[in-house]
């Protein structure tokens, strides 16, 4: 299997997002996590832009960082090992940082 593309760094940063997307959606504004509506909309403008390059890389991020589902549920239910969804959502990760930069 080949190697990801994302560096630690940078998956560290994207899960930052990824965790204030989700506080955001499921809290709303709040003190402590902060999420500016430019910083919303430029999220879901990335991964608009995402989703039509690399859908599945998008669905697996969608679905494990706001909807909370492991690896290992959408691995059993796409008949793939975890280690693979795993490498397609770190893959899925340095596309979406690479969308998200340029913007």
């Amino acid at each position: 299997m080949s190697k990801v593309k994302i560096t630690d760094k940078e998956h560290k940063r994207f899960e930052e997002i990824f965790y204030r997307v989700w506080h955001y959606q499921t809290f709303g504004y709040d003190k402590h996590v902060k999420m500016t509506d430019k910083e919303l909309t430029s999220v879901k403008d990335s991964m608009r832009l995402l989703r039509k390059s690399h859908k599945r890389e998008h669905d697996i991020i969608v679905r494990h960082y706001i909807g909370k589902v492991y690896y290992t549920t959408i691995a059993r239910e796409q008949g793939v090992s975890e280690g693979y969804i795993r490498k397609l959502a770190k893959n899925g990760a340095y596309y979406f940082l690479q969308i998200h930069d340029e913007q």
